[in-house]
């Protein structure tokens, strides 16, 4: 790639180290975060995974090191304190299985890689893929040893099973540093700070603020108000308000408003810095680096069979004497897919079964044109994190069009496969999820929390529900969090007791039944 713009003296700049954080779903990554950035992200997530990428600059202080002292002596003078607040960019990214591309993505865009393991549960799939993207990426990495606080955390089985992946931890015949952390405590978070500011000291990261901007695109979504957004991290340069960015093919966007994490408004971003940017004629493709300047590519041939047959709308379009024979052409399923984000839409491509024909699919609210598009293709309406208004549920019901919403891919891609399989029926209704029954009370913190067993299905974090008394139904909410004594859990399956804390205050009884419900 080449780019057509001169570049203006500038020096370079120490920056902020960008640290991507990994591991396998469930092992406390955005927990990790959300103590680092004193919010709450990890309590407003469906089904307590993170289903979005995020980017996010925090600001610590720190115990200046020798070298740092030296220098600014050297450069100013007489140094005033020995502590400093500095800056580190955090991009989190998804544990679940089907968004892989989105992992890769982070440890692409990153300086540092933070691989956290539960240190109850040890190395899963998702932990040893996650290896393997941090060492392709070429990028240093911290083993956070997590959950060190539970009872079952064995931190010494941690450390054995990561060396059977190729990854020595110091103390365990490596060199990789690691920390016993509890997210949820607080515990090793100061001295995980402290150990990414010093990797990056060594590895003296710099960016030059007057160089050609370069921003990597991390995501992208429509928004009602806002219309086209996406997230960047700027990688060198000075983004502003004004700037016109370019991808492969031309100018792309000119930067009308950029905002933080926090919804600030922000004028000009420096390098490691995240920002939110409006002002693009079309949305970018998420892990592309966008520049200032008309880059020139060379064109590449895609041969057919390196695009994913899920994402070939036009095989339902071909006359049937060229179709391809199918002896289980009964099986086959056309769906229009619509998704919150880019990142999101790409993951469950990724991962639809081989039978789901993906007629339509974009990223944005499920809209009227969206209902007659599958009506016309007889595909059924696929959304994920996105709502239908009103007026799209009714025109749907009145054109017998067949739609679902989910808010945790794994539900998504689990109904699938049994729609394909034979396994379920597709039906325009609401879906029973789960039952199960209050058996007990519990106060907790001016709430009350529902003992409840399972008889049926399974009851998530993040479901819809209805609360029953005999055939009544006396009130719907949602499933806020659920616990078995001071665990905190994702799921309750079939047989198993929990305890149930709604999003609102509910007027339930013992005896009442609780339905996990979707549409």
């Amino acid at each position: 790639m080449t780019i057509t713009q001169t570049v203006t003296s500038s020096s370079f700049q120490s920056r902020p180290p960008i640290v991507a954080v990994l591991g396998h779903v469930d092992h406390g990554k955005t927990t990790l975060l959300d103590t680092i950035r004193k919010s709450n992200v990890a309590g407003g997530e469906h089904g307590g995974i993170t289903q979005a990428i995020g980017a996010y600059q925090v600001q610590v202080k720190s115990q200046k090191s020798p070298a740092r002292i030296a220098t600014q002596s050297v450069a100013g003078g007489k140094v005033k304190s020995e502590e400093e607040e500095r800056k580190i960019t955090f991009i989190d990214t998804p544990g679940h299985e089907a968004f892989a591309k989105m992992r890769s993505r982070g440890a692409g865009a990153a300086d540092i890689a933070i691989l956290v393991v539960a240190a109850d549960d040890s190395v899963k799939p998702q932990t040893i893929e996650s290896i393997g993207q941090i060492k392709n990426a070429g990028i240093p990495m911290i083993v956070a040893i997590n959950k060190v606080d539970l009872p079952t955390a064995n931190s010494e089985r941690v450390k054995s099973d990561l060396a059977k992946h190729g990854v020595q931890v110091e103390g365990f015949g490596g060199d990789i540093p690691f920390l016993p952390v509890s997210a949820k405590q607080g515990t090793g978070i100061k001295e995980l700070l402290e150990l990414i500011l010093l990797m990056g000291d060594m590895k003296e990261l710099t960016g030059e603020e007057g160089a050609p901007i370069e921003a990597m695109v991390i995501e992208t979504r429509l928004d009602k108000g806002k219309g086209m957004v996406a997230t960047l991290i700027v990688k060198q340069g000075t983004l502003a308000v004004g700037t016109v960015l370019y991808d492969s093919v031309g100018q792309i966007a000119k930067v009308r408003a950029m905002g933080d994490e926090h919804g600030a408004v922000v004028t000009r971003a420096l390098p490691s810095q995240p920002v939110e940017v409006l002002g693009f004629t079309k949305l970018p493709e998420v892990g592309t680096m966008l520049t200032g300047a008309t880059q020139k590519v060379e064109e590449k041939i895609i041969a057919p069979e390196a695009i994913a047959p899920s994402v070939l709308p036009l095989v339902a379009e071909l006359p049937d004497f060229l179709k391809p024979i199918d002896r289980e052409a009964d099986r086959i399923i056309n769906i229009i897919l619509k998704a919150d984000t880019a990142g999101s839409l790409e993951a469950i491509l990724a991962s639809l079964p081989k039978k789901v024909i993906v007629v339509q699919m974009g990223v944005g609210d499920i809209a009227e044109a969206d209902v007659l598009a599958a009506k016309s293709t007889k595909a059924i309406l696929i959304g994920f994190g996105v709502a239908m208004k009103s007026g799209v549920i009714k025109l749907a019901d009145t054109e017998k069009v067949v739609y679902r919403t989910y808010r945790i891919i794994y539900e998504l891609l689990d109904e699938l496969k049994e729609v394909v399989a034979g396994l379920k029926e597709v039906l325009r209704e609401e879906r029973d999820l789960g039952i199960g029954t209050i058996i007990a009370e519990f106060p907790f913190d001016g709430d009350r929390i529902a003992g409840t067993r399972v008889s049926s299905g399974r009851l998530a974090r993040g479901d819809r529900v209805k609360i029953m008394r005999g055939e009544e139904e006396v009130a719907r909410a949602k499933i806020k969090s659920l616990r078995h004594g001071k665990e905190d859990l994702t799921k309750v399956d079939t047989g198993h007791e929990c305890g149930v804390l709604f999003d609102q205050k509910l007027d339930f009884t013992i005896g009442d039944g609780i339905i996990a419900f979707t549409q």
